[in-house]
């Protein structure tokens, strides 16, 4: 199949509206065999975020059904995207199931994840050797970041022992040291880019996405300038526990669910609970990415039930989507 019959084929499958309603059960995801033409074969890989073991009962079941649904598919790799567990004995057996999957797996720090330890005590147990790295996987590149650092009195500050707990204003900054390894990062390789933070990098709703966002988005802005194509394709998020999608120029950006909850808050109730775990499969080919999520409900009483403000943005879902690439 030619580059342009592929394109129109991509087209057409976004406009028919075909990806509705196929979240919540594996598809074998049809709509995308157009990619196998290609000179590259199409990258697939697992996702999943903010599982919060330690605080979500009966996490353990979620991350189980993630990889009992990705060790039945042929996948590149896994990764969570944070606040996955405490660096506590008690997170001991999680870790092993985690490990247990049959593709390499990555990790993402969550502010979460350093509640109770320090972030080299939760790097240690995932055996996670740095907390901001790079890798390859098929015909592309992956980069990692590290968005969990306060920033007082001029200085850069580690998350630990949930000293996160402070004014916004101070936290969820990038430090820039990894802001300058990032733009080297992104001038060594030729190969188009997907980035992963636990905090967000783009404008969708308020709070908690990274301070210095603005300033990561102008290093993916020059990267693409300097290589003449989109070079950063897309930007996956947790930690906001939304179903949502935005694109900044010409760069996905996809705040990926949480596979338990959404905090309301104590006076609604804190935990609203998703009846079902969520997670996604994403396959990347040479016009575009297709996600393929899962759909559930709240359990009940709802946040629509207890009138929480802000229950219409909320999901128990996320989306199937197709993401078309940036044209030249």
């Amino acid at each position: 199949m030619s580059g342009a019959c592929n394109r129109r084929r991509f087209l057409q499958v976004v406009g028919s509206g075909l990806i509705t309603g196929l979240a919540g059960h594996a598809t074998g995801a049809p709509f995308y065999d157009f990619w196998r033409d290609g000179a590259n074969p199409p990258l697939r890989f697992g996702m999943i975020a903010d599982v919060h073991h330690g605080l979500m009962p009966k996490a353990e079941e979620r991350l189980e059904a993630f990889l009992e649904e990705a060790n039945r598919r042929d996948l590149d790799f896994l990764i969570q995207l944070g606040d996955f567990c405490h660096p506590h004995p008690d997170a001991h057996a999680f870790v092993k199931l985690w490990e247990q999957a049959d593709a390499p797996r990555y990790h993402v720090l969550g502010n979460h994840d350093m509640d109770l330890g320090a972030k080299r005590e939760i790097m240690d147990l995932w055996q996670m050797e740095h907390n901001v790295y790079s890798f390859d996987a098929g015909a592309y590149h992956f980069v990692v970041l590290d968005c969990n650092f306060l920033h007082v009195d001029g200085a850069y500050v580690d998350y630990e022992h949930g000293n996160f707990y402070v004014d916004d204003t101070l936290r969820t900054f990038i430090h820039p040291e990894q802001l300058e390894w990032l733009e080297d990062e992104l001038a060594s390789t030729d190969r188009q880019t997907i980035v992963f933070t636990h905090q967000a990098l783009d404008e969708i709703w308020n709070g908690g996405l990274a301070k210095n966002r603005e300033a990561v988005r102008r290093i993916f802005a020059e990267a693409n300038k300097q290589a003449g194509f989109q070079k950063v394709i897309a930007c996956f998020s947790g930690h906001h526990h939304l179903d949502e999608h935005s694109t900044i120029d010409g760069t996905h950006y996809v705040q990926v669910n949480s596979a338990s909850y959404y905090w309301v808050g104590e006076g609604y109730g804190r935990m609203a609970a998703y009846r079902d775990p969520l997670f996604a499969f994403v396959t990347v080919g040479a016009e575009g990415i297709v996600i393929e999520g899962r759909r559930s409900v709240f359990v009940v009483p709802t946040p629509a039930d207890l009138e929480f403000p802000e229950a219409h943005r909320l999901s128990a879902s996320l989306s199937d989507r197709m993401l078309v690439f940036a044209q030249p």
